[in-house]
């Protein structure tokens, strides 16, 4: 008898610490690579440099986007896993820019093979997650039908792929296709949602319809582009309810980067600074160390 009770108490503390540890799980502060673009068109900083940098600003999370890549062999690939594991980063994501939506069925054939390429780049550096952009077919009636239709059919054929190395698909409202909420949701759902979701960005939407369309993806979404173009003197972001937005992904249980994406004309490290102190003082509990 005394065995049982001691097993059953040895149980009840390790499913207690389990469920502690799970309870522990936060989204993590990172950084878009594009919120420093000045930055990275005149060379001031590029992929290897930018990881510490950002620690330093208390932000350990960074987000590469495909444009200042320099290349995708594994030399150039292994010097961004090395810069950022010794600046203590973690990679949150991966950007790819493109349109597999477009008419034309040679450019995108190419589209469709230069994101699997890029897939399995951002695998080998650790990403999670990446971004694929839809683009469009140049006609938003026609984005609306057909050109969503062209976008589940190439997800479907990179899902194999995504599903292999372990990194899910993610669609950033972002114009085109992805003009809407209901359109990115009919993408996922034409998908696989398990596998593919959305970069909720708060930015990309009409400020009329910004808080509603971003509520409808809030449950779906496996990234965050928390974007903002410009601060009042209160620190909040003009024009955004960042309140509203980041309670949106609290209630929907969201656990992974809350990645920054200033836009904005001023001095883009002081955008960075003052956007990554809007989302802690909505959400403490984010990761930034």
């Amino acid at each position: 008898m005394r065995t049982a009770i001691v097993i059953i108490l040895a149980l009840s503390v390790l499913c207690s610490a389990a469920y502690a540890g799970e309870a522990k799980k936060v989204p993590i502060l990172s950084c878009d690579t594009y919120s420093l673009r000045d930055l990275f068109g005149s060379g001031k900083i590029d992929y290897l440099t930018v990881p510490k940098m950002l620690k330093d600003m208390g932000i350990p999370g960074v987000c590469y986007n495909s444009i200042w890549m320099k290349s995708y062999d594994k030399p150039y690939l292994d010097s961004i896993k090395k810069a950022c594991k010794d600046a203590g980063m973690t990679i949150t994501g991966f950007i790819i820019e493109g349109n597999v939506a477009t008419l034309d069925d040679a450019a995108r054939n190419k589209q469709i093979a230069e994101d699997i390429m890029q897939l399995k780049a951002a695998a080998y550096l650790g990403a999670p997650v990446v971004r694929i952009n839809l683009g469009s077919t140049g006609d938003d009636a026609k984005d609306d039908t057909v050109g969503v239709e062209r976008c589940i059919d190439a997800f479907n054929q990179i899902l194999p792929i995504a599903k292999e190395l372990n990194v899910k698909i993610t669609i950033e409202n972002h114009g085109g296709v992805s003009r809407t909420a209901d359109r990115i949701l009919r993408v996922i759902k034409g998908t696989d949602p398990e596998w593919v979701g959305a970069c909720l960005d708060f930015g990309n939407w009409p400020a009329e319809t910004r808080n509603v369309e971003s509520a409808k993806l809030a449950a779906y979404t496996y990234h965050v582009h928390a974007k903002a173009r410009g601060f009042d003197p209160d620190g909040e972001a003009t024009g955004m309810n960042y309140k509203y937005l980041l309670d949106l992904l609290k209630r929907a249980g969201y656990d992974r980067a809350v990645s920054i994406e200033y836009e904005g004309s001023e001095d883009q490290v002081e955008g960075v600074r003052k956007s990554a102190d809007l989302i802690l003082k909505h959400w403490p509990e984010v990761r930034s160390s």
